[in-house]
Parts: C-alpha cells; sequence; structure tokens
C-alpha cells in the first residue's frame, strides 16, 4: 500500500478512535461501579491489530489517549489512558502476531481489555499510594471480560468487513 494511502487510513482510524471514544463518555452505565467502561475505542485499536504495524496501532493509541482524556476527564486522567491503552495495545499485538490461530479476535479483545483495566488499576494505586484499590481489581477484570467480549464481536466484524473489501490491499 502506498504511503499516502496508509497514512490516509490511520488518520481515519485515529479520527474514528477519537469520535468512538468521546461519544462513548455520554453513555450511561447502569453499573453503580465507577469507571467501567465499554471500552468501544478498543474497535479500531484491534482493526490496526489486525492490518497495520506495532508504530501505527501505538500511535493511534497515543493520540486517541491524548485528545480523549484532555476532551473528556482532563490531563490528570492521561496516565490512566495511556497505561491502559499502550498496555492493552501491547498485548494484543502480541496475541495477534503469535497466537491468532489459537485465539479468536474475541479472545483477544478480552485479553486486551484485562490489561487495560489492570493497568489502570495499577497506576491508581501507585499514584493514590493506596494498594487497597487493588481490591477493586476482580469486578474490572469481570467487566473486562464481558465488555472485550461485546468489543470483541463488533471488531471481529468490522475486520471481517474490512477484509472482504480489500481496504488494506495494495492497488496494482
Amino acid at each position: 500500500m502506498n504511503k499516502n494511502k496508509k497514512y490516509a487510513l490511520i488518520i481515519i482510524l485515529v479520527t474514528n478512535a477519537i469520535l468512538i471514544s468521546f461519544l462513548e463518555s455520554f453513555i450511561p452505565i447502569p453499573i453503580p461501579v465507577p469507571g467501567i467502561k465499554l471500552g468501544l475505542g478498543n474497535i479500531i485499536t484491534m482493526i490496526a491489530v489486525v492490518f497495520l504495524s506495532w508504530k501505527d496501532v501505538l500511535f493511534i493509541v497515543i493520540v486517541r489517549s491524548f485528545v480523549v482524556a484532555i476532551l473528556t476527564r482532563g490531563v490528570m486522567m492521561l496516565a490512566f489512558s495511556l497505561s491502559g491503552g499502550i498496555l492493552s495495545a501491547l498485548v494484543m499485538l502480541l496475541l495477534y502476531k503469535k497466537l491468532s490461530r489459537f485465539l479468536s479476535i474475541k479472545g483477544i479483545s478480552i485479553a486486551g481489555a484485562i490489561t487495560h483495566n489492570t493497568a489502570q488499576i495499577v497506576v491508581a494505586s501507585f499514584i493514590l499510594g493506596q494498594v487497597v484499590i487493588l481490591y477493586y481489581l476482580p469486578v474490572l477484570i469481570i467487566s473486562a471480560v464481558i465488555t472485550g467480549l461485546i468489543t470483541g464481536s463488533i471488531g471481529e466484524m468490522a475486520i471481517n468487513e474490512i477484509r472482504k473489501k480489500e481496504v488494506f490491499k495494495d492497488e496494482k
């Protein structure tokens, strides 16, 4: 794929990741547990994991984290967004590149969601200096399995459609 097309596709993915994450901040989650969200921006990360290089994936995650943190939660939340986003992207990249013949996109998404929540709770514990926050981790892991399955299902459908349409194929 030529560089111009690649850059255009990356810009489209970044823009969609920001938009989806921003819009998600307005969706009320009917669970009385703070910090649980669907993680719909993860759909774009999974698309990037399947079709782009690790550098491109990390670029998308970092830009999305910065913009969404500034627009919705403030700069103080950036540490949480970056730690969760980068670590989950790296785990999903590794699993996809090495184990995709054993794991579905849904399974990779669940692993990414668990990694994201774990990273964020560890960062929160470190920043606040409170180990007791780690007791919240089992609740976040259960929610990560559920939300990871949801976003993984949507991501799998999107990836299959992108493959059918050969969006990331080289032109001849």
